[in-house]
C-alpha cells in the first residue's frame, strides 16, 4: 500500500474521530475527507489530471490549506508552499523555480501580484470519494537558503517521505490515536510536517496556533488547556519562555521535542522541570534529508549523558538513514575526531531544482552523500555531537539564512 492509500485508509478507520483543531473548531477525519475532496474536484475541474504537476499553496492556518495539501498529494501533483505574509517577489521567485501554474488559496486577496491562476476553495466540500494516485512522483518541493542570493528549491519524493516516516515511527512506537499533537511552526518549513503527518497517519488530533497574539504565550496556554502530548519547537522558543518557567507546569506533555537549532543543555534541562512527565527528543535534518535524519530520545536523568560543549547530542540515524563524518579530501575521520557530516539512504533528495548538487560518492562504493556543512563528532555509543558550521550560514527560527543571501536583497532593495 503506497503513503497516500495508507492516509486515506486511516481517515476512514477513523471517520468520527477529531483530526483538526483549528481556531476553536474541530474537524472530525470524515469532515476532513469530504474537504480533500472539494479540494481534488476543484483540481480536475482546473487542471484535469494533476499527475506530477506541481501545485502551490497560500499556507493559511484553515482547515482548506491542509485540505489542498491531501488534494494535491492524492492526485499525484506535487505541493508547493507559499507564506501569505511573504512579499510577492519572493513567492514569485518560488513560483518561477518550480513552474506553478496554479495556487490554491482559502483568502481571495492574498493572491494579487503572485504569477499563478488562484483556485479558491474556502469551505468546498464534496461527497463524492477522493482518488488516490499511485505516483511516486516529487510530494513537494521547498526553498532554502541559497549562497548566491537566491533560494534553492529542495524537491522531496514519496519515497523519501515513505522513509522519514517509517523510521519516525520506528523510534516512537508509543504514539497512538490517543496523542494530542500541538503543530507549532510555519507550514512552509519542513518541521511542520511532523506535527501533521505523523498524527494524521496514526488516527490522533492535531491543534494548530491561532493567529495574532504572543505566538509563545499562546503555545503555553494551548499546552495546558489542551492536555497536549507532543510538541515541537526550536530551542530558541525556550528563551522566550524561560522568565515564566516557575509558573509553567505541564502534566499531560508526554514527548517534547527540539529541532532545527544547537539546544543547550542548561536551557532545556531547566524546561524539563515544566514538563516532569516529557521526554526530551533533539531532532536533525536539513531539508535535503527529508525533515529529519536523526533523533536523540532521552528521558531529562539520562539527558546530560550526552552533551558536547554544552549542547545536546543530536542523536542517531533513522532506519533508512546512513551518515558519514569525513575530513580533508572527503577521507573518513578517525573516531572521536570532528569533521563534517555527511548523509545518504532513502531520505536524501534526488537534487536541487537548479543548482548544482552537494554530493559526493564514497570511494569504493555506490553510495551518494549529502555534505550538511555541519560539524560533528561520534561518540564510542554512536551519538552524534554537533559541534557547529563548517561555513557562516546562519540558523534562525529554524530556517537556514545565508549571509549571501540577506546582501542581495538589501541589495535589490536599495
Amino acid at each position: 500500500m503506497n503513503l497516500w492509500k495508507k492516509f486515506d485508509a486511516n481517515f476512514k478507520k477513523n471517520a468520527p474521530a477529531i483530526a483538526f483543531y483549528i481556531n476553536g473548531r474541530s474537524y472530525s477525519y470524515n469532515e476532513f475527507s469530504e474537504y480533500i475532496a472539494g479540494s481534488q474536484q476543484l483540481l480536475l475541474k482546473n487542471i484535469g489530471q494533476s499527475t506530477g504537476i506541481p501545485v502551490g499553496v497560500i499556507c493559511n492556518d484553515a482547515i482548506e490549506t491542509f485540505a489542498a495539501i491531501f488534494a494535491i498529494w492524492f492526485s499525484g501533483g506535487c505541493f508547493v508552499p507559499l507564506h501569505p505574509l511573504h512579499p510577492a517577489a519572493a513567492n514569485n521567485e518560488k513560483i518561477r523555480q518550480s513552474g506553478l501554474k496554479f495556487i490554491f488559496n482559502s483568502e481571495k486577496d492574498q493572491s494579487i501580484g503572485l504569477l499563478a491562476e488562484c483556485i479558491y476553495n474556502k469551505g468546498a466540500k464534496s461527497d463524492i470519494p477522493v482518488a488516490i494516485s499511485q505516483s511516486q512522483n516529487i510530494a513537494y518541493i521547498l526553498f532554502t537558503s541559497g549562497s548566491t542570493g537566491k533560494p534553492k528549491g529542495v524537491p522531496i519524493n514519496v519515497k523519501n517521505l515513505g522513509a522519514f516516516v517509517e523510521g519516525f515511527l520506528e523510534i516512537y512506537p508509543d504514539l497512538t490515536s490517543k496523542d494530542r499533537f500541538l503543530q507549532t511552526y510555519d507550514l512552509t518549513s519542513d518541521a511542520a510536517f511532523t506535527g501533521y503527518l505523523i498524527p494524521l497517519l496514526l488516527g490522533a488530533t492535531v491543534f494548530t496556533l491561532p493567529a495574532g497574539g504572543f505566538k509563545y504565550l499562546s503555545i503555553v496556554r494551548i499546552l495546558q488547556e489542551q492536555q497536549i502530548t507532543w510538541i515541537q519547537f526550536t530551542p530558541s522558543v525556550l528563551n522566550y519562555l524561560s522568565p515564566y518557567f516557575k509558573s509553567i507546569r505541564v502534566e499531560s506533555l508526554k514527548h517534547s521535542h527540539f529541532g532545527g537549532e544547537a539546544l543547550p543543555f542548561d536551557l532545556v534541562s531547566e524546561w524539563a522541570e515544566c514538563v516532569p512527565n516529557a521526554e526530551i527528543s533533539n531532532i536533525y535534518g536539513p531539508t535535503e534529508t527529508t525533515i529529519t535524519c536523526t533523533i536523540h530520545r532521552t528521558n531529562c536523568d539520562q539527558l546530560k549523558q550526552k552533551v558536547h560543549n554544552g549542547i545536546v547530542s543530536i542523536g542517531k540515524p533513522l532506519k533508512k538513514v546512513k551518515t558519514l563524518i569525513v575530513g580533508e579530501n572527503d577521507q573518513i575521520v578517525a573516531d572521536g575526531e570532528k569533521g563534517e557530516l555527511c548523509i545518504g539512504g532513502e531520505q536524501v533528495m534526488e537534487g536541487y531544482l537548479t543548482y548544482q548538487n552537494p554530493f559526493f560518492v564514497q570511494e569504493g562504493s555506490d553510495d551518494r552523500y549529502y555534505r550538511s556543512g555541519d560539524l560533528v563528532v561520534c561518540d564510542q555509543e554512536g551519538f552524534l555531537m554537533y559541534c557547529g558550521r563548517k561555513d557562516d550560514q546562519l540558523k534562525i527560527s529554524g530556517y537556514r539564512v545565508e549571509p549571501a543571501e540577506i546582501e542581495f536583497a538589501v541589495g535589490q532593495a536599495a
